[in-house]
């Protein structure tokens, strides 16, 4: 593939768990190529290459797929914003979980629209099964987040409900 319909399948399969921009992809497939991993061929438009994964890349990427998943950093905002939430007002505060909330409700629904279209377009693949937990994993996330979003609005509420001075 070239980079940009990498970039195309990644955004249409891995999407939504992972994301690679083009000034990562790019760089990323040239560091491959100067290690021997892919190889690179004249694309069908002028100046753009084809890579292939060389045989010495197929052992590395099934390698790579035995080594233990490296903990990621997450950046939140919205808890960000709640660890300071003594400093807003409720309201606000209340505001922005349940906008996070119907983005989770969101989520899901989008989530059940993957499984259907891939149960509709690719029912046999022996893929499937692994893509059907990679998109099951979403939708449990969905589904706590929504659940911890109810938890902390009741608690947001309770909070509120206290005279200022007990709260702080």
């Amino acid at each position: 593939m070239s980079g940009y319909e990498l970039h195309r399948v990644i955004d249409e399969s891995i999407g939504n768990f992972w994301s690679e921009s083009f000034g990562q992809i790019y760089p990323t497939l040239k560091q491959l190529q100067a290690k021997g991993l892919v190889s690179a061929s004249e694309g069908a438009r002028l100046g753009s290459k084809v890579y292939s994964l060389t045989e010495l890349g197929r052992f590395r990427f099934r390698e790579w797929l035995g080594l233990p998943a490296q903990p990621q950093v997450v950046r939140n905002e919205l808890l960000l914003k709640l660890f300071f939430g003594n400093h807003a007002d409720s309201e606000t505060v209340c505001q922005q979980v349940t906008q996070e909330r119907h983005r989770f409700e969101a989520d899901l629904a989008h989530y059940a629209g993957i499984e259907a279209r891939l149960k509709a377009d690719y029912g046999g693949h022996p893929g499937m099964p692994y893509w059907l937990m990679t998109v099951n994993y979403g939708k449990a996330e969905a589904v706590a987040l929504i659940g911890w979003c109810d938890e902390t609005l009741k608690q947001i509420k309770t909070l509120a409900a206290k005279p200022a001075e007990a709260v702080r």
